[in-house]
């Protein structure tokens, strides 16, 4: 019985609401001068027409979502665009032909057949400034205080708000399930961001909702996986954007796609997309993972000097030569090695020719070739190196050196002419280089001296940290608000947010 009481009072204003009358609303609370729902209704009349809403003094929460979406007021894509369109609303008040009327001043008592005549109604929309924004008036009180439908939504909106703020501190109020089905895949979003939910929930939101953000986050999760097919393919097709502003999101993703595409033995794919991901602007973490990741590549397939000198780097192309020869080298890719050896002995420049026979002879000497490592070191110590061009010489036969020895330590069976390169070296290089050459040849005697300690060296380990990857970027993503945070009575007593859809789920 309450609850049809109720709505035989609402009536009134219910019909002329949801009538869009705003002219016989006004006449409705013209006439109607007391109680609660009057109030309700009046607060919207205000909203509608843009007249400033006074202050509550008492709790009252949909009258508090009123002057909450007042606060709101010329927010795109919200119930604004509908109450600052001319003509949504009929806003012509009836009044009765005064021709032959009598009309006296109001007062309480009424007359049969009296009607009450009331003056126009008012808009002040055109001039009204826009709402200062609802963040402060959505406060947690609020939200306890409103059924579950509009709480939710209030809440959503609040999480956007701080969301925009950096924060993800206002998903765990959001009850996903109340709300309309276009709000539940970014409050889905969001409960991700602050890591309410499990993070393989972002492969599936990624899925249904295929935003920059989404896939950032979903290619990250599959990678921590280790499901790099599944990457690869989740990535192929994926329509990359060239926005700036998105560009290191962009690039986490093609970072992401390669690891994939390396783990599974594309190299030649994975290069393309490292030479996107490094064409594109934005910040420097990361970039010399990239570069390492794609030489590692470039090491493993015949020399090509046009994507090399992509990946050139700062150091410069020369550097860069150098650089493949030695993983090149590792990789066992001797042809490569080689051509990268060439290069550098066609360099002008002293230390560069200098390291290109070094490399030349260190893989003679991985390779077996003895004699390409005679002549390398021949050429080294040649007559036509000036005095200012020994010290790289010199520096670069010393490398040699320690390379030879290491592989002689790893493989063994080549001693004897170890030795031999070795005494011959020593006898070409100055006093304080030819003491690293004593100590090499040292390490190579297995009986110990006749007296003082045995010393012992296996050349110069170079430790290589490996660079920090790209790191996973703070993602940008432009949440949609909810298009109304009212609750508005309906003559079936329940509570809809704004015409049309009316709230419905």
């Amino acid at each position: 019985m309450a609850v049809i009481a109720l709505v035989l009072l609402l009536v009134p204003f219910v019909d002329a609401f949801w009538a869009r009358n705003l002219g016989a609303l006004h006449r409705e609370i013209q006439e109607n001068r007391t109680g609660e729902q009057r109030e309700l209704f009046d607060d919207l009349l205000r909203l509608t027409t843009c007249d400033k809403l006074e202050k509550l003094t008492e709790p009252a929460p949909l009258r508090a979502l009123v002057r909450v979406e007042e606060a709101r007021r010329g927010t795109p894509n919200t119930i604004w665009a509908d109450i600052l369109a001319e003509g949504f609303f009929l806003r012509v008040v009836w009044n009765p032909d005064e021709k032959n009327a009598l009309i006296w001043p109001g007062e309480e008592e009424q007359w049969p057949g009296e009607v009450l005549r009331v003056g126009s109604l008012r808009s002040d929309c055109r001039k009204a400034r826009n709402g200062p924004g609802v963040l402060a008036l959505l406060t947690p009180e609020l939200l306890k205080a409103l059924p579950a439908e509009p709480a939710a939504r209030a809440a959503y909106a609040r999480a956007v708000l701080l969301w925009r703020k950096g924060s993800a501190e206002g998903a765990g109020a959001v009850d996903v399930a109340q709300l309309d089905p276009s709000l539940r895949l970014p409050a889905r979003f969001l409960r991700l961001e602050a890591k309410l939910d499990p993070p393989e929930g972002w492969i599936a939101l990624a899925a249904e909702w295929p935003q920059l953000a989404t896939v950032t986050r979903a290619a990250w999760e599959l990678l921590r996986q280790r499901r790099h097919e599944e990457l690869a393919r989740f990535t192929e097709t994926l329509d990359l954007p060239e926005d700036p502003a998105r560009s290191e999101m962009v690039r986490s993703i093609l970072w992401v796609r390669a690891v994939a595409l390396q783990a599974l033995g594309h190299d030649k794919e994975m290069l393309e997309v490292l030479a996107r991901a490094k064409s594109l602007p934005g910040t420097a973490k990361g970039r010399d993972a990239l570069r390492a990741l794609a030489m590692s590549a470039l090491a493993r397939q015949p020399a090509d000097p046009e994507r090399l000198q992509e990946f050139s780097g700062v150091a410069g192309p020369d550097a860069a030569w150098l650089e493949l020869a030695h993983r090149a080298l590792a990789a066992g890719n001797l042809r490569t090695a080689r051509e990268a050896a060439l290069r550098l002995q066609q360099v002008r420049e002293p230390r560069w020719r200098a390291e290109g026979l070094a490399v030349a002879g260190e893989i003679g000497w991985v390779s077996g070739e003895i004699t390409a490592t005679q002549a390398a070191l021949h050429q080294l110590f040649s007559q036509g190196w000036r005095g200012s061009d020994r010290e790289p010489r010199d520096s670069a036969a010393l490398r040699l050196a320690h390379a030879m020895v290491l592989t002689e330590a790893e493989s063994g069976g080549r001693r004897a002419e170890l030795q031999s390169q070795l005494a011959w070296l020593q006898e070409q290089l100055p006093a304080r280089d030819a003491a690293q050459v004593e100590a090499l040849l040292a390490s190579l005697r297995e009986a110990p001296p006749d007296s003082g300690e045995q010393r012992l060296a296996l050349g110069e380990v170079e430790v290589v940290r490996a660079p920090e990857p790209p790191p996973e970027p703070a993602v940008l993503l432009d949440l949609p608000e909810p298009r109304s945070l009212l609750a508005i009575p309906a003559a079936d007593g329940s509570l809809h947010d704004w015409f049309d859809s009316r709230g419905a789920r």
